[in-house]
């Protein structure tokens, strides 16, 4: 019985954690592929078809300097990729390389791409937006990479909690690990995307740009963070009501019976 029990109560905790390892593990390979679902899982897309520039006094669209000029970016953990718009369906034409400490600079992109310079009109908005990518993106792609390997450790420590206490608790302390590196990493990409988003969105009667975080890898990416809130709860619970003792049958042990007095002697 008291086995069943400890495979019942660390039932839940196993689930939350391998949650969070799958979830995880989709937000780091998001869009890190121009085709497939892969291509849907992105932090923010910018869309750049009526955008504008000014360079040198003189302000034209992007579309005059380059025709082929991309609709639209958006970004990933590692790359970003680029694509057309047609009738008001996104299609990704290509993508970036990736990096291994990537962050996402769409005004620098832009000037690439247009073979430009600089642009003279970025709104001082977004230039703000722009100062903290490269820091926070540098720290949510090491928290996001420790995360996922933190998970990992929370389901293999997982096996040697069936039957210990100790073992439970060790793996506790790496559920703890990996929820604060998920939600750390989940709350700077909310932070980083929407604030950029907000000013691109700001900067549209200036740049003509519009911008949009995407609900889909965000909700993802909480989901991972509530799971692993959920396997932690779940974990401390089984230190708190799982058994550690095995079910022994009681040893009997038979000892010889002294003659009564009284007995015909042999």
């Amino acid at each position: 019985m008291a086995a069943g029990r400890n495979c019942f109560i660390i039932s839940f905790p196993y689930f939350f954690t391998i949650a969070t390892l799958v979830l995880t593990i989709f937000v780091i390979i998001g869009n890190l592929a121009d085709h497939g679902i892969l291509s849907k899982l992105y932090f923010m897309r910018l869309n750049t078809q009526n955008l504008s520039v000014t360079v040198q006094s003189n302000t034209v669209t992007a579309a005059s300097i380059d025709p082929s000029f991309p609709d639209f970016f958006q970004v990933g953990l590692w790359n970003y990729c680029q694509g057309t718009i047609s009738a008001n369906v996104y299609t990704t034409t290509n993508c970036s390389t990736t990096h291994g400490l990537f962050y996402f600079n769409p005004i620098s992109i832009i000037e690439q791409n247009l073979g430009i310079s600089s642009i003279d009109n970025v709104p001082s908005e977004v230039n703000s937006a722009l100062n903290a990518v490269k820091a926070v993106s540098y720290v949510m792609i090491i928290l996001y990479c420790v995360a996922a390997i933190f998970a990992a450790m929370e389901f293999i420590a997982g096996f040697f909690s069936f039957h210990s206490r100790g073992g439970s608790f060790c793996t506790l302390i790496i559920s703890f690990l990996a929820l604060a590196c998920v939600v750390v990493a989940t709350a700077l990409a909310t932070a980083l995307y929407f604030v950029e988003a907000r000013a691109f969105n700001d900067a549209n009667a200036t740049l003509g740009t519009t911008a949009s975080t995407n609900r889909t890898t965000f909700g993802i990416a909480w989901g991972a963070a509530v799971a692993a809130i959920l396997a932690s709860i779940f974990w401390l619970v089984s230190i708190c009501c799982g058994s550690t003792r095995y079910s022994r049958r009681s040893e009997v042990v038979y000892h010889p019976v002294d003659s009564p007095v009284g007995m015909r002697q042999m």
